[in-house]
């Protein structure tokens, strides 16, 4: 499971996500990369890994500035979709970055329907298209409180459904 940074006090979980058991220890830690267009080890940060000895589980802390399973920051998504979905000019971007941003953009397009149904009411949006649906989710903050609001309320991203997110059965 992946957790926000935002979400845990201290840098890590209080209880296990998982089951709610009062204790988790740092499990381990692994390297992702946080720049799509970085050439060299600089952009790799370390991720923080939590164990849960009551139900064997283990999750993750991101960053705050971390997509779930992309390698583009917040704020560059951010800055395109805004860019995209108001005036239509994306600021200039690498070719990698490029390419990252568009598939982002389109697996947005592609998750309208299931954030429309999943927020409701929240956004007031009638018939909605992904520019409709920016501009309401921009209502909450940036994309980093955009995140933890979908990730802590209702167990869901952005950019996908993402088994990290869901609880264990």
């Amino acid at each position: 499971m992946q957790l926000r940074q935002r979400s845990v006090h201290g840098g890590r979980p209080k209880c296990c996500p998982h089951c709610s058991h009062g204790k988790v220890h740092r499990h381990a830690k692994y390297k992702r990369h946080s720049g799509a267009d970085s050439r060299s080890g600089e952009d790799l940060q370390t991720i923080e890994r939590y164990f849960c000895p009551f139900c064997g589980h283990t999750c993750s802390v991101l960053p705050d500035d971390m997509l779930p399973y992309r390698s583009i920051s917040t704020s560059k998504t951010q800055k395109h979709f805004d860019a995209v979905f108001n005036d239509g000019t994306a600021p200039p971007v690498s070719e990698k970055e490029r390419g990252c941003l568009q598939r982002a953009c389109k697996r947005f397009i592609e998750r309208v329907t299931p954030l429309t149904k999943v927020l409701g009411q929240m956004i007031h949006v009638i018939r909605p298209t992904a520019q409709k649906l920016w501009q309401a989710l921009r209502a909450f903050g940036n994309l980093e409180k955009i995140l933890c609001f979908l990730a802590r309320d209702f167990k869901t991203s952005l950019l996908g459904d993402y088994r990290c997110l869901k609880p264990c059965s």
